[in-house]
């Protein structure tokens, strides 16, 4: 299967992706964001990782809450948005005293990170990436418990198919009529925000993406509906337990 082009999506929108953001979750997305990172540092974990950091919202918000000591890591496949990243902590801490955080570019199916590197793991709005419609998903899947210790938690904030039937339906209308066209407008990439708002509309429900997680090495351990349904807050932890292959991951799109 062909793979979407990611990575040229990502270094075309990079410079109005935050904003775009803002907009189209009603400036939600910070609370979500700060919801997650409570969960993230709840066992107060020494390293942490955030996989699809993007422009660094999630780590620099686990700056902002982390102890002096901890170690944080922003890893993401896009120098560009990266580069945004750093340009933030360097912001931030000018401001405000944070712990240190260091941003990685590189592949999130061959990271270069050894076994049981980190106490936790979260990725926001980025497993969707990793795993829809992805010929890689096992892999991507595969490394994130590979690097993630054992009993180490795994937070997952990413969006969601409503199970509410009216809600599901105003859910569609405004992924696909909507947000493509103005995200394309105000990017300049019409194309990127038509992937991003297809991923999200044919994405897994929360039960979905909870099974797959499971048989990929992880336990649930608390899940929660946000916005309706339309996002999810997933918190696991891993256990030793084989990976069972995800080649369904590669979810079709539902018109």
């Amino acid at each position: 299967m062909k793979d979407f082009p990611l990575q040229t999506f990502y270094g075309d929108i990079h410079s109005t992706y935050d904003r775009v953001n803002r907009i189209f979750t009603f400036g939600r997305d910070r609370a979500w964001r700060r919801k997650a990172v409570v969960e993230l540092l709840r066992k107060q974990p020494d390293r942490v990782l955030d996989l699809c950091t993007g422009t660094g919202d999630f780590i620099l918000e686990a700056a902002r809450k982390a102890g002096k000591d901890t170690v944080l890591t922003g890893y993401d496949f896009s120098p560009a948005m990266l580069e945004l990243a750093r340009d933030k902590f360097r912001q931030l801490s000018e401001h405000e005293q944070v712990a240190m955080v260091e941003f990685l570019e590189g592949d999130a199916g061959a990271m270069p990170f050894e076994e049981a590197s980190f106490d936790a793991l979260g990725i926001t709005f980025g497993i969707r990436n990793l795993i829809y419609k992805n010929s890689h998903a096992s892999q991507h899947l595969r490394e994130i418990n590979r690097v993630l210790r054992p009993g180490g938690q795994l937070v997952i904030l990413e969006s969601s198919r409503p199970e509410n039937v009216l809600w599901r339906l105003f859910n569609t209308i405004y992924l696909r009529f909507i947000l493509p066209y103005l995200g394309g407008l105000i990017s300049g990439n019409l194309k990127a925000y038509q992937y991003l708002a297809s991923s999200s509309k044919n994405y897994y429900t929360i039960k979905e993406m909870g099974a797959i997680l499971e048989m990929a090495g992880f336990e649930l351990s608390d899940s929660r509906s946000l916005f309706l349904g339309s996002v999810m807050l997933l918190v696991l932890e891993k256990k030793q337990k084989e990976i069972v292959s995800l080649d369904h991951a590669d979810k079709e799109d539902e018109d």
